[in-house]
Protein backbone atom coordinates (compact mmCIF):
# COMPACT_ATOMS: atom_id res chain seq x y z
CA UNK A 1 0.00 0.00 0.00
CA UNK A 2 1.00 3.78 -0.27
CA UNK A 3 0.26 6.64 1.19
CA UNK A 4 0.23 8.22 -2.55
CA UNK A 5 -3.35 9.23 -4.14
CA UNK A 6 -3.34 6.84 -7.67
CA UNK A 7 -2.89 8.73 -10.63
CA UNK A 8 -5.35 8.76 -13.55
CA UNK A 9 -4.55 9.90 -17.01
CA UNK A 10 -7.56 11.82 -18.59
CA UNK A 11 -7.73 12.33 -22.15
CA UNK A 12 -10.05 14.90 -24.15
CA UNK A 13 -9.64 17.95 -23.27
CA UNK A 14 -9.10 20.95 -25.36
CA UNK A 15 -8.73 24.62 -25.29
CA UNK A 16 -12.56 25.15 -25.27
CA UNK A 17 -14.35 24.74 -22.83
CA UNK A 18 -17.00 22.29 -24.10
CA UNK A 19 -19.38 19.48 -22.81
CA UNK A 20 -16.14 16.79 -22.61
CA UNK A 21 -13.83 19.14 -20.73
CA UNK A 22 -16.93 20.38 -18.07
CA UNK A 23 -17.54 16.76 -17.77
CA UNK A 24 -14.14 16.15 -16.71
CA UNK A 25 -13.68 19.48 -14.49
CA UNK A 26 -17.15 18.44 -12.83
CA UNK A 27 -15.25 15.17 -12.07
CA UNK A 28 -12.24 15.74 -11.13
CA UNK A 29 -13.61 18.87 -8.31
CA UNK A 30 -15.80 15.62 -7.02
CA UNK A 31 -13.43 13.03 -6.73
CA UNK A 32 -11.44 12.54 -3.09
CA UNK A 33 -7.95 13.99 -4.28
CA UNK A 34 -6.40 12.52 -1.43
CA UNK A 35 -7.38 9.06 -2.69
CA UNK A 36 -6.94 9.94 -6.36
CA UNK A 37 -5.47 12.36 -8.40
CA UNK A 38 -5.67 13.67 -12.16
CA UNK A 39 -3.29 13.79 -14.97
CA UNK A 40 -3.98 15.29 -18.26
CA UNK A 41 -2.57 13.72 -21.89
CA UNK A 42 -3.16 16.41 -24.90
CA UNK A 43 -1.18 17.54 -27.91
CA UNK A 44 2.32 18.36 -28.35
CA UNK A 45 0.83 21.62 -30.28
CA UNK A 46 -2.39 22.26 -28.49
CA UNK A 47 -2.96 26.30 -26.84
CA UNK A 48 -3.22 26.21 -23.61
CA UNK A 49 -5.48 24.18 -22.04
CA UNK A 50 -9.08 25.13 -20.81
CA UNK A 51 -9.19 24.82 -17.17
CA UNK A 52 -5.34 24.93 -17.26
CA UNK A 53 -4.30 27.02 -14.18
CA UNK A 54 -7.41 25.37 -12.31
CA UNK A 55 -5.79 21.94 -12.76
CA UNK A 56 -2.66 22.89 -11.94
CA UNK A 57 -4.00 24.36 -8.81
CA UNK A 58 -5.61 20.86 -7.74
CA UNK A 59 -2.30 19.06 -8.12
CA UNK A 60 -2.66 17.35 -11.44
CA UNK A 61 -0.49 17.98 -14.20
CA UNK A 62 -0.33 18.14 -18.37
CA UNK A 63 1.35 15.85 -20.24
CA UNK A 64 2.11 17.38 -24.08
CA UNK A 65 2.74 13.92 -25.47
CA UNK A 66 0.07 13.35 -28.62
CA UNK A 67 1.73 13.25 -32.08
CA UNK A 68 -0.13 12.71 -35.33
CA UNK A 69 0.36 8.99 -35.69
CA UNK A 70 -0.10 9.06 -39.20
CA UNK A 71 2.33 11.88 -39.63
CA UNK A 72 5.36 9.71 -37.44
CA UNK A 73 3.72 6.45 -36.06
CA UNK A 74 7.49 5.85 -34.49
CA UNK A 75 7.45 9.65 -32.99
CA UNK A 76 3.90 8.76 -31.21
CA UNK A 77 4.91 5.76 -30.18
CA UNK A 78 8.15 6.98 -28.25
CA UNK A 79 6.58 9.59 -26.82
CA UNK A 80 3.35 7.68 -24.97
CA UNK A 81 6.08 4.84 -23.86
CA UNK A 82 8.27 7.45 -22.30
CA UNK A 83 5.45 8.96 -20.60
CA UNK A 84 4.41 5.67 -19.10
CA UNK A 85 8.30 4.29 -18.40
CA UNK A 86 8.80 7.70 -16.26
CA UNK A 87 5.32 7.99 -14.42
CA UNK A 88 4.41 4.56 -12.84
CA UNK A 89 2.27 6.35 -10.42
CA UNK A 90 -0.01 6.35 -13.48
CA UNK A 91 -2.47 3.45 -13.22
CA UNK A 92 -4.95 4.30 -15.07
CA UNK A 93 -5.93 6.03 -18.73
CA UNK A 94 -9.52 7.61 -19.30
CA UNK A 95 -9.71 8.68 -23.02
CA UNK A 96 -12.90 10.99 -23.39
CA UNK A 97 -13.83 10.95 -27.18
CA UNK A 98 -16.52 11.79 -29.75
CA UNK A 99 -14.33 10.21 -32.60
CA UNK A 100 -12.76 6.65 -33.05
CA UNK A 101 -9.44 7.22 -31.31
CA UNK A 102 -7.69 5.30 -29.14
CA UNK A 103 -3.93 5.10 -29.55
CA UNK A 104 -2.98 5.51 -26.13
CA UNK A 105 -4.69 2.96 -24.84
CA UNK A 106 -2.98 0.47 -27.01
CA UNK A 107 0.35 2.19 -25.73
CA UNK A 108 -0.75 2.29 -22.14
CA UNK A 109 -1.70 -1.75 -22.82
CA UNK A 110 1.80 -2.60 -23.56
CA UNK A 111 3.40 -0.49 -20.33
CA UNK A 112 1.54 -2.58 -18.07
CA UNK A 113 -1.62 -0.01 -16.88
CA UNK A 114 -4.26 -1.88 -16.15
CA UNK A 115 -7.60 0.45 -16.48
CA UNK A 116 -7.92 1.34 -19.66
CA UNK A 117 -11.27 3.15 -20.38
CA UNK A 118 -12.53 4.69 -23.61
CA UNK A 119 -15.35 6.87 -22.86
CA UNK A 120 -17.62 7.90 -25.73
CA UNK A 121 -19.29 11.06 -25.33
CA UNK A 122 -21.01 12.10 -28.52
CA UNK A 123 -23.94 10.68 -31.33
CA UNK A 124 -22.62 8.74 -33.83
CA UNK A 125 -21.46 11.01 -36.46
CA UNK A 126 -19.75 8.67 -39.08
CA UNK A 127 -20.63 9.49 -42.76
CA UNK A 128 -20.90 6.68 -45.27
CA UNK A 129 -17.59 4.85 -46.21
CA UNK A 130 -16.15 5.94 -42.65
CA UNK A 131 -15.59 2.31 -41.42
CA UNK A 132 -13.92 1.67 -44.42
CA UNK A 133 -9.93 1.15 -45.69
CA UNK A 134 -6.94 0.04 -43.58
CA UNK A 135 -6.90 3.00 -40.71
CA UNK A 136 -10.53 2.39 -40.57
CA UNK A 137 -9.87 -1.25 -39.66
CA UNK A 138 -6.93 -0.73 -37.58
CA UNK A 139 -8.90 1.46 -35.23
CA UNK A 140 -11.75 -0.92 -35.13
CA UNK A 141 -9.46 -3.43 -34.03
CA UNK A 142 -7.78 -1.04 -31.25
CA UNK A 143 -11.28 -0.20 -30.21
CA UNK A 144 -12.41 -4.27 -29.39
CA UNK A 145 -8.72 -4.93 -28.08
CA UNK A 146 -7.35 -2.33 -25.62
CA UNK A 147 -10.30 -0.63 -23.39
CA UNK A 148 -10.62 -2.71 -20.24
CA UNK A 149 -14.00 -0.76 -19.96
CA UNK A 150 -16.31 1.15 -22.51
CA UNK A 151 -18.36 4.36 -20.92
CA UNK A 152 -20.82 6.32 -22.65
CA UNK A 153 -22.88 9.79 -21.72
CA UNK A 154 -26.10 8.32 -23.87
CA UNK A 155 -26.73 4.78 -25.72
CA UNK A 156 -26.46 6.34 -28.82
CA UNK A 157 -22.86 7.53 -28.20
CA UNK A 158 -22.03 3.68 -28.15
CA UNK A 159 -21.83 3.52 -31.83
CA UNK A 160 -17.79 3.75 -31.47
CA UNK A 161 -17.85 0.26 -30.08
CA UNK A 162 -21.05 -1.48 -31.80
CA UNK A 163 -21.48 -5.27 -29.90
CA UNK A 164 -19.66 -4.14 -26.53
CA UNK A 165 -20.47 -3.97 -23.23
CA UNK A 166 -21.10 -0.46 -22.10
CA UNK A 167 -21.65 1.27 -18.67
CA UNK A 168 -23.91 4.63 -18.86
CA UNK A 169 -21.79 7.18 -17.19
CA UNK A 170 -24.28 9.99 -16.62
CA UNK A 171 -23.24 13.40 -17.21
CA UNK A 172 -23.11 14.61 -13.30
CA UNK A 173 -23.43 18.54 -12.80
CA UNK A 174 -22.84 20.31 -9.52
CA UNK A 175 -26.82 20.44 -8.97
CA UNK A 176 -26.46 23.10 -5.79
CA UNK A 177 -24.68 25.58 -8.40
CA UNK A 178 -27.45 25.56 -10.57
CA UNK A 179 -30.54 25.78 -8.81
CA UNK A 180 -32.75 28.59 -8.93
CA UNK A 181 -32.16 31.55 -7.13
CA UNK A 182 -34.42 34.22 -7.42
CA UNK A 183 -32.31 37.34 -6.26
CA UNK A 184 -29.37 36.13 -9.03
CA UNK A 185 -32.15 36.14 -11.63
CA UNK A 186 -32.62 39.98 -10.65
CA UNK A 187 -29.02 40.85 -10.22
CA UNK A 188 -28.36 38.88 -13.92
CA UNK A 189 -31.08 41.20 -15.90
CA UNK A 190 -29.72 44.55 -14.00
CA UNK A 191 -26.34 43.49 -15.07
CA UNK A 192 -27.65 42.56 -18.43
CA UNK A 193 -30.24 45.52 -19.25
CA UNK A 194 -33.19 43.26 -19.59
CA UNK A 195 -36.62 44.35 -17.81
CA UNK A 196 -37.90 41.68 -15.41
CA UNK A 197 -40.99 41.20 -17.16
CA UNK A 198 -39.47 40.00 -20.35
CA UNK A 199 -39.47 36.86 -21.40
CA UNK A 200 -35.64 35.49 -21.81
CA UNK A 201 -34.63 32.36 -23.85
CA UNK A 202 -31.18 31.11 -23.52
CA UNK A 203 -29.28 29.35 -26.24
CA UNK A 204 -25.45 27.66 -25.35
CA UNK A 205 -23.46 25.66 -27.58
CA UNK A 206 -20.89 26.27 -30.10
CA UNK A 207 -21.80 28.40 -32.74
CA UNK A 208 -21.51 26.06 -35.37
CA UNK A 209 -23.65 23.30 -38.02
CA UNK A 210 -24.07 20.78 -35.46
CA UNK A 211 -25.27 23.32 -32.57
CA UNK A 212 -27.56 24.52 -35.21
CA UNK A 213 -27.68 28.03 -33.70
CA UNK A 214 -29.10 30.23 -37.17
CA UNK A 215 -32.31 27.72 -36.44
CA UNK A 216 -32.25 28.42 -33.15
CA UNK A 217 -32.30 32.68 -33.95
CA UNK A 218 -35.35 31.55 -36.25
CA UNK A 219 -37.36 30.13 -33.70
CA UNK A 220 -37.03 33.15 -30.89
CA UNK A 221 -37.99 35.72 -33.52
CA UNK A 222 -41.09 33.47 -34.21
CA UNK A 223 -41.32 33.64 -29.80
CA UNK A 224 -40.80 37.25 -30.18
CA UNK A 225 -43.85 37.95 -32.56
CA UNK A 226 -46.10 36.24 -29.49
CA UNK A 227 -44.18 37.90 -26.86
CA UNK A 228 -42.55 41.27 -27.75
CA UNK A 229 -39.78 42.23 -25.99
CA UNK A 230 -38.71 38.89 -25.72
CA UNK A 231 -34.90 38.56 -25.35
CA UNK A 232 -32.52 35.95 -26.83
CA UNK A 233 -29.38 35.25 -24.80
CA UNK A 234 -26.58 33.15 -26.92
CA UNK A 235 -23.45 32.02 -25.12
CA UNK A 236 -21.03 30.30 -27.39
CA UNK A 237 -18.44 31.05 -30.20
CA UNK A 238 -17.59 29.44 -33.19
CA UNK A 239 -17.60 30.05 -37.06
CA UNK A 240 -21.14 30.82 -37.86
CA UNK A 241 -20.85 34.15 -35.20
CA UNK A 242 -20.76 36.47 -37.64
CA UNK A 243 -23.50 34.73 -39.91
CA UNK A 244 -25.40 34.84 -36.68
CA UNK A 245 -24.87 38.54 -36.45
CA UNK A 246 -26.28 39.54 -40.34
CA UNK A 247 -29.41 37.52 -39.51
CA UNK A 248 -30.63 39.63 -36.85
CA UNK A 249 -31.23 42.25 -38.79
CA UNK A 250 -32.50 40.56 -41.45
CA UNK A 251 -35.29 38.51 -39.52
CA UNK A 252 -36.27 42.16 -38.46
CA UNK A 253 -35.14 41.85 -34.72
CA UNK A 254 -33.98 44.83 -33.35
CA UNK A 255 -30.10 44.58 -31.88
CA UNK A 256 -31.50 44.57 -28.27
CA UNK A 257 -33.41 41.72 -28.64
CA UNK A 258 -30.12 39.20 -29.02
CA UNK A 259 -26.96 39.09 -26.77
CA UNK A 260 -24.44 37.64 -27.94
CA UNK A 261 -21.87 37.06 -25.09
CA UNK A 262 -19.39 34.75 -26.16
CA UNK A 263 -18.06 31.38 -25.04
CA UNK A 264 -16.02 29.47 -22.19
CA UNK A 265 -17.90 31.81 -19.57
CA UNK A 266 -17.38 30.32 -15.90
CA UNK A 267 -21.17 32.29 -15.14
CA UNK A 268 -23.51 29.80 -17.02
CA UNK A 269 -25.24 28.68 -13.55
CA UNK A 270 -26.03 32.40 -13.05
CA UNK A 271 -27.14 33.04 -16.50
CA UNK A 272 -29.63 30.44 -16.44
CA UNK A 273 -31.18 31.84 -13.38
CA UNK A 274 -32.37 35.34 -15.69
CA UNK A 275 -33.79 32.86 -18.44
CA UNK A 276 -37.73 31.73 -19.00
CA UNK A 277 -36.75 28.87 -21.26
CA UNK A 278 -34.29 27.25 -23.87
CA UNK A 279 -33.60 26.05 -27.06
CA UNK A 280 -30.98 23.63 -28.46
CA UNK A 281 -32.11 22.49 -32.01
CA UNK A 282 -28.57 20.34 -32.43
CA UNK A 283 -28.48 18.09 -35.40
CA UNK A 284 -25.94 15.39 -33.30
CA UNK A 285 -24.99 15.51 -29.80
CA UNK A 286 -24.47 12.59 -26.76
CA UNK A 287 -26.14 13.87 -24.13
CA UNK A 288 -25.84 17.44 -23.88
CA UNK A 289 -24.72 19.38 -20.63
CA UNK A 290 -26.65 22.27 -21.00
CA UNK A 291 -30.07 20.65 -21.30
CA UNK A 292 -29.04 18.95 -17.91
CA UNK A 293 -28.41 22.27 -16.25
CA UNK A 294 -31.17 24.13 -17.68
CA UNK A 295 -33.77 21.45 -16.12
CA UNK A 296 -31.56 21.94 -12.77
CA UNK A 297 -32.18 25.36 -13.31
CA UNK A 298 -36.18 24.59 -13.78
CA UNK A 299 -35.99 25.97 -17.41
CA UNK A 300 -38.65 24.79 -19.90
CA UNK A 301 -36.58 23.24 -22.64
CA UNK A 302 -37.34 22.50 -26.41
CA UNK A 303 -35.05 20.11 -28.38
CA UNK A 304 -34.49 18.30 -31.46
CA UNK A 305 -35.96 14.83 -32.09
CA UNK A 306 -33.64 13.82 -34.51
CA UNK A 307 -30.23 15.08 -32.51
CA UNK A 308 -30.74 14.63 -28.95
CA UNK A 309 -31.40 11.18 -27.14
CA UNK A 310 -34.19 10.45 -25.05
CA UNK A 311 -32.05 9.93 -22.31
CA UNK A 312 -31.73 13.96 -21.80
CA UNK A 313 -35.60 14.27 -20.65
CA UNK A 314 -34.91 13.51 -17.07
CA UNK A 315 -37.93 15.86 -15.96
CA UNK A 316 -41.22 17.17 -17.54
CA UNK A 317 -39.15 20.46 -19.02
CA UNK A 318 -37.69 18.93 -21.46
CA UNK A 319 -39.96 18.75 -24.88
CA UNK A 320 -38.62 17.42 -28.38
CA UNK A 321 -39.27 18.92 -31.81
CA UNK A 322 -38.29 17.44 -34.97
CA UNK A 323 -35.74 19.38 -36.93
CA UNK A 324 -38.12 19.47 -40.38
CA UNK A 325 -41.17 21.50 -38.01
CA UNK A 326 -41.24 24.94 -38.93
CA UNK A 327 -39.29 27.30 -36.31
CA UNK A 328 -43.03 28.64 -35.74
CA UNK A 329 -43.74 25.15 -34.12
CA UNK A 330 -40.72 25.25 -31.88
CA UNK A 331 -41.34 28.62 -30.51
CA UNK A 332 -45.12 27.83 -29.86
CA UNK A 333 -43.81 24.55 -27.88
CA UNK A 334 -41.51 26.86 -25.98
CA UNK A 335 -44.45 29.42 -25.44
CA UNK A 336 -46.51 26.17 -24.08
CA UNK A 337 -43.80 25.26 -21.83
CA UNK A 338 -43.08 28.27 -20.74
CA UNK A 339 -47.20 28.90 -19.94
CA UNK A 340 -47.49 25.89 -18.90
CA UNK A 341 -44.53 25.72 -16.18
CA UNK A 342 -44.95 29.66 -15.44
CA UNK A 343 -43.29 32.79 -16.08
CA UNK A 344 -40.38 34.81 -14.12
CA UNK A 345 -38.78 34.06 -10.46
CA UNK A 346 -41.46 31.49 -9.71
CA UNK A 347 -41.00 29.52 -6.62
CA UNK A 348 -41.10 25.88 -7.86
CA UNK A 349 -37.81 26.27 -10.40
CA UNK A 350 -35.83 25.40 -7.22
CA UNK A 351 -37.39 22.22 -6.76
CA UNK A 352 -35.87 21.14 -9.87
CA UNK A 353 -32.34 20.64 -8.45
CA UNK A 354 -33.76 17.86 -6.49
CA UNK A 355 -35.31 16.01 -9.87
CA UNK A 356 -32.27 16.21 -11.71
CA UNK A 357 -30.10 14.55 -8.37
CA UNK A 358 -32.67 11.82 -7.84
CA UNK A 359 -32.26 11.05 -11.68
CA UNK A 360 -28.51 10.30 -10.77
CA UNK A 361 -27.28 13.70 -12.66
CA UNK A 362 -25.36 15.27 -9.33
CA UNK A 363 -21.87 14.35 -9.97
CA UNK A 364 -21.24 13.18 -6.25
CA UNK A 365 -23.05 10.05 -7.85
CA UNK A 366 -20.86 9.98 -10.50
CA UNK A 367 -17.51 11.06 -9.04
CA UNK A 368 -18.48 8.16 -6.16
CA UNK A 369 -18.40 5.63 -8.59
CA UNK A 370 -15.82 6.55 -10.80
CA UNK A 371 -13.30 7.01 -8.06
CA UNK A 372 -14.68 3.67 -6.68
CA UNK A 373 -13.61 1.82 -10.33
CA UNK A 374 -10.37 3.81 -10.38
CA UNK A 375 -9.28 2.49 -7.23
CA UNK A 376 -10.34 -1.06 -7.31
CA UNK A 377 -9.32 -1.27 -11.09
CA UNK A 378 -6.33 0.74 -11.67
CA UNK A 379 -2.72 -0.06 -10.87
CA UNK A 380 0.47 -1.25 -12.96
CA UNK A 381 1.17 -5.24 -13.49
Amino acid sequence: MTDRPIRILQQGMTWVRGGVERFIMNLYRGIDRDLVQFDFLIPHDMPPMAYEEEVRDLGGRIFRDIYPFRCSPWHAERALRRLFAEHPEIGGVHMNVCFPYVYPLAVAARSGVKLRILHSHEGDGFTPNQHQGWHARMIECQVRRYPTRYFVCSDNAAYLFPGEPYTWVRNGIDTDRFRFDDAMRHTVRARLGIPDAAHVIGFCGHLNNRKNPLFALEVFAQYRRMEPGSVFVVTGQGELEGELRRRIPALGLPDDAVRILGGGRADMHELYQAMDGFVLPSTLEGLPFVLIEAQCAGLPCVTSLEGVTRQAAITDLLQYRSLNDAASVWAQTLHDGIARHGIGGRADRAAYAARVAEAGFDMRTTAAMLQNLYLTEGGRR
